[in-house]
């Protein structure tokens, strides 16, 4: 016997609720730099997840199961699952976010051109997507995200170098047969860098700016896991990238 198994949407699903609250402390350093504090809390009234429900498939077409061992028709059971998207309860999101630019010529004159920039978050998250099962994290968020760029722009030039790095967290992936599975995604660090020159007024190329970039140059890789940090399922190189090119403005 076959049963029919099969996914379908939901018209009567309700979008995320949340209660929501935010708390920032900012200070500003003269017209150049500012430093930032940001508290967050929501409180997810809802969520949404997959779950099967009993369907009945009779009058939709099937393939045909084809025959048994012994040569007989499959007997087909058309009061089978589907897979669906249903509102199921809510959980919780906070923490906490810095964020700051100095300009290092504010500090210290001989530093004039050179200064930093970038952001660290820290997020908490919890849900219950199943209805009975234990709790987890929410799906694309990790604990910790940092990103951070050293610059020096003066005089036409201007060089930047920049990371950015994110932890663990639950990603959904594509599993066999196209059915979505969840699995951990491991910490990555994503090292760019940008060097330029912009041509000053005044000069026979006033307006022209040239530009050399270099995208992942540590060829960071994409490493998703199973239970076990070490029991590795996706691995995934996207290598290094370099771009030059330029603008004009007239």
């Amino acid at each position: 016997c076959a049963v029919v198994r099969g996914d379908a949407g939901n018209p009567d699903l309700r979008p995320w609720r949340a209660n929501a609250a935010d708390l920032t402390f900012e200070k500003y350093f003269g017209s150049k730099g500012y430093l930032a504090v940001q508290l967050f809390y929501k409180d997810l009234k809802s969520y949404i997840y997959n779950q099967d429900v009993a369907f009945d498939f009779t009058g939709y077409p099937i393939q045909d199961p084809g025959l048994d061992v012994n040569g007989n028709p499959i007997i087909v059971n058309y009061l089978g699952t589907a897979n669906v998207p249903i509102n199921g309860k809510g959980g919780k999101l906070y923490g906490v976010e810095l964020a700051g630019t100095l300009p290092l010529g504010e500090l210290v004159s001989a530093l004039d051109g050179f200064g930093v920039t970038g952001g660290a978050s820290y997020t908490k998250t919890k849900i219950q997507p199943t209805p009975g099962a234990p709790a987890q994290d929410i799906p694309g968020y990790s604990k910790w995200v940092v990103n951070g760029t050293a610059y020096f722009e003066r005089a036409g030039f201007n060089t930047r170098v920049s990371a950015r790095y994110r932890s663990t967290f639950l990603g959904d992936f594509t599993g066999f047969g196209g059915s979505p599975v969840r699995r951990t995604a491991l910490d990555e660090t994503i090292i760019d860098a940008q060097i330029g020159y912009d041509f000053q007024d005044g000069t026979a190329l006033e307006g022209l700016s040239l530009y050399l970039q270099g995208q992942n140059l540590t060829d960071q890789p994409f490493v998703s896991t199973g239970a076990e940090r070490n029991q590795v399922i996706d691995y995934q190189l996207y290598g290094r990238r370099f771009l030059a090119g330029f603008t004009y403005k007239f």
